[in-house]
């Protein structure tokens, strides 16, 4: 039986979403706004960040000076119907003065692009990030959605009472709040009554890609099997002594995939450990291709509690066998993930990954179960959400003809 299509998504709107850097790896902002920006026109901003800099951050000087050009440019085209904007801002969030400045530069150099692009003066406005709520105050729109994809007060180096002000204005002020995780629409239900939990999703046929036959890439081929795969940003929320402690033990190669920003002296020198560094998105399921079991070893924080993460879905889209650490979010999904807490219940749960990593019956039904899962459907359930909103507060959005 042939599977049932997804419904149609929103169409025929204009949408602002405040998000991270648009050449960033994807993230669940990128997913969704890319197929809403089939059937609707998207203004993507580039938030300003969450941070002072440190000057003396090497890091912080190139990032400041990227900004600094982009700022100066108009916006960019990335897909048919999205553009990409970094607006002026001071990189003082937590600065009253700032947060005053910000507010104006925004709402002239968003206005101006918006007459530029043709687009609403009062779009659909949907913000992935707190800090910018002080900025968004004067802009014009029709409907307000406030999408929860972290708790951001737990991130280190934020300014936590910043994040919790903004998050709360972001809340109080939305039409509709969607969090990513249950302990997240939790907390943002104190401030909203509109509050809806929508789990990430996963670009299915992409990773599904891994269960054909195919080359590996030249830098894993040469890896002696069997290969644990992890991929993603490597930062502070990952346990790379974790990591380290495993390879130790078990005759398993460890491929790290990803940008690292933390501290990873627990794995090197190790023999069977190897970190390959930030591998372009397209390219994961060729490695995907040649895992026999996959790893989501977070730390468990405050941070980590909310977490839904991502890459869950994408290593059981390719097939993979998967043990995580005991996140919440994880524990919903005993049918692709077996959660591990302790280090012997790791180490046995990587031997029987393994050993299911090698049947490829297997693989095709771990990758089945999340078939439904793919950020299409995803972007039904919001597109509902939006339009019961907008039935509340109609008239709210007027539909271009023709889209």
């Amino acid at each position: 039986m042939a599977d049932a299509s997804p419904p149609p998504l929103l169409g025929g709107l204009d949408i602002i979403t405040l998000a991270n850097d648009w050449t960033a790896d994807p993230t669940s902002k990128h997913h969704i706004m890319r197929r809403f920006a089939r059937t609707n026109d998207v203004l993507w901003i580039e938030a300003a960040g969450m941070r002072a800099p440190k000057l003396a951050s090497a890091y912080d000087r190139r990032r400041l000076l990227s900004k600094a050009k982009a700022m100066l440019r108009r916006s960019r085209p990335a897909l048919d119907r999205l553009h990409v904007m970094s607006p002026p801002a001071l990189p003082y969030p937590h600065s009253p003065l700032a947060q005053q400045a910000n507010s104006l530069l925004y709402h002239f150099t968003i206005g101006r692009e918006l007459d530029r692009l043709g687009m609403d003066r009062e779009p659909i406005l949907c913000s992935f990030v707190p800090q910018c709520a002080p900025y968004i105050r004067r802009l014009p729109r029709r409907l307000t959605i406030y999408y929860c994809v972290d708790r951001w007060s737990a991130f280190e180096g934020f300014d936590a009472s910043t994040m919790e002000r903004g998050e709360r204005e972001l809340c109080e002020s939305a039409d509709l709040v969607i969090a990513s995780a249950q302990d997240l629409a939790e907390r943002c239900a104190r401030f909203s009554s509109n509050v809806h939990y929508v789990p990430h999703g996963v670009d299915y046929e992409h990773f599904a890609a891994a269960l054909a036959d195919g080359p590996l890439p030249d830098d894993l081929v040469n890896i002696p099997e069997p290969r644990i795969g992890f991929f993603g940003l490597i930062h502070e929320w990952v346990d790379v002594e974790l990591i380290g402690r495993l390879a130790e033990l078990l005759p398993y190669s460890f491929v790290v995939i990803g940008s690292a920003k933390t501290d990873m002296s627990a794995v090197e020198g190790k023999p069977n450990v190897f970190v390959l560094g930030r591998r372009p998105y397209a390219e994961l399921p060729a490695y995907s291709r040649g895992f026999q079991a996959a790893i989501v070893p977070f730390r468990m924080t405050e941070l980590t509690h909310s977490v839904n993460p991502i890459k869950l879905r994408e290593y059981a889209a390719a097939g993979l066998p998967i043990v995580s650490s005991p996140l919440p979010e994880v524990r919903k999904c005993a049918d692709i993930a077996t959660c591990a807490s302790t280090f012997d219940e790791w180490v046995d749960a990587l031997r029987d990954a393994v050993a299911r990593g090698g049947d490829a019956g297997a693989r095709r039904a771990q990758s089945a179960r999340v078939r439904h899962e793919d950020w299409a459907y995803r972007c039904a359930d919001i597109s509902r959400l939006v339009d019961d909103t907008a039935a509340m507060h109609a008239p709210v959005a007027t539909r271009k003809t023709g889209s």
